[in-house]
């Protein structure tokens, strides 16, 4: 398999998980501002996990961009991000319909927790099949830290949701903001 091919494959399932998501939005009974603005904690849910899911997907695009060669190890590590991403939208309609409360959060940055240290593994595994690619080694480099510092804010996002659900919430909203700003050293590459 040539990484165009897990490219399509993985574009296929991240569309799927992106409108399962939307399917969790519903409208108001009433058509008045009160009941829609009663809507934010699902809405909010979803629009954070709409922007993770894509920043992955971005992510995920410029990964195999830069790789040309895949095995199986990719294939695998590909197929457990793909997994910790498709529960995304169980995830999300927890948070939404328990208002956000500690045991949802925390659930849901485990997730998030997962599916990056997942995202790792496949980036080192990837790096590994394609250490005499230059282009590979400085996106690598590049992406480490903020990589690792958004698992960071993930994983202290599981404990924080026990002592005060914004600050989990900020946790979890800092990294997808920091990956929504563009990165131009990876634009160019």
């Amino acid at each position: 398999m040539g990484a165009e091919r897990l490219a399509a494959y993985s574009d296929g399932v991240v569309a799927i998980i992106v409108t399962i998501m939307v399917l969790d939005l519903h409208p108001p009974a009433r058509a008045d501002v009160a009941s829609l603005a009663r809507l934010w904690p699902v809405f909010s849910a979803y629009v954070l996990s709409f922007l993770i899911v894509s920043i992955y997907w971005m992510n995920h695009h410029h990964l195999l961009h830069a790789n040309r060669r895949i095995g199986r190890d990719v294939m695998w590590f590909n197929l457990l991000w793909l997994f910790c991403l498709s529960l995304f939208p169980f995830t999300t309609a927890f948070v939404s319909s328990s208002r956000g409360s500690p045991l949802a959060v925390s659930l849901y940055a485990l997730l998030g927790s997962l599916t990056g240290f997942a995202f790792l593994l496949l980036g080192v595994s990837l790096s590994r099949r394609n250490a005499d690619v230059e282009v590979v080694g400085r996106i690598a480099r590049q992406r480490q830290r903020k990589n690792l510092f958004a698992l960071a804010l993930n994983v202290a996002a599981v404990f924080l949701a026990f002592v005060w659900v914004p600050l989990a919430l900020a946790c979890l909203a800092l990294p997808a903001i920091a990956y929504f700003l563009p990165d131009r050293r990876v634009e160019t590459s």
